[in-house]
């Protein structure tokens, strides 16, 4: 095992721990290999540190890749050296297709200056209750693990695919929209999660404006449109 430190978790069986290894690995790997051939010269920066968001490796197969730089100016200096024929979108990340992985590259205001447990505590559902703590030495464009935090939520999911929550965001509408997304990806979302996000939505008070609650919202252009008409009519109804 190269990630051996999955085998340091007793909550872990052993026959995952040897998955979560095979997939972390995969997973560093398609990263090296985005920022090496996705650049356009060389980096500003000869060493870049990031979060990656660990919910990647919870089947062979995954939709994504989420990194989340330390500042903001990273973020611009390392997007500016990114080729812009693999750019999909910029919504609430920076969006990459590279091969047929999407990876998405992301500042958050709020992890300035955070350790990797806060990063962890702050994610939602059970199924990204995990997370690592790397570096690009964009030299020879080699990445290493050097934090990791797994939350036992994550592994209990994995093994029975019940998406608990943890948390709501401060806007409601972006943990119901991850719901439904991870419903409609077959995961059992128990009832629980929806009540407690339709209690938040609830206490919306009638003189709040309505595009705060289209903050963060998840997707491609068209995607968030919908979603923001869908919000603007309810809140609209609801306030009436």
């Amino acid at each position: 095992m190269k990630y051996d430190f999955f085998n340091d978790f007793d909550f872990i069986p052993y026959d995952l721990a040897i998955k979560f290894d095979y997939r972390l690995e995969n997973v560093i790997q398609k990263l090296e290999n985005f920022f090496k051939n996705v650049k356009i010269d060389s980096f500003e920066d000869e060493f870049v540190e990031f979060y990656l968001a660990g919910s990647c490796i919870k089947a062979d197969t995954f939709r994504d890749i989420d990194i989340f730089l330390f500042t903001k100016d990273k973020l611009k200096r390392v997007c500016a050296n990114l080729d812009r024929k693999y750019f999909l979108y910029e919504n609430n990340s920076n969006t990459y297709l590279y091969d047929t992985d999407l990876i998405q590259i992301v500042y958050r205001e709020r992890f300035l200056d955070k350790d990797l447990k806060f990063i962890v505590d702050i994610f939602d559902f059970h199924s990204t209750k995990i997370g690592f703590k790397c570096v690009l030495d964009t030299k020879n464009f080699e990445i290493t693990v050097n934090e990791f935090d797994v939350r036992e939520e994550f592994v209990n999911y994995v093994l029975t695919k019940k998406n608990g929550l943890t948390r709501v965001n401060i806007n409601p509408f972006v943990t119901l929209q991850r719901a439904i997304h991870f419903l409609k990806r077959g995961d059992d979302v128990p009832f629980y999660v929806f009540l407690e996000i339709f209690s938040k939505i609830s206490l919306i008070e009638k003189d709040e404006p309505i595009e705060k609650y289209f903050d963060r919202l998840q997707g491609d252009e068209e995607k968030v449109k919908e979603v923001k008409d869908a919000i603007y009519k309810y809140l609209s109804f609801k306030n009436n």
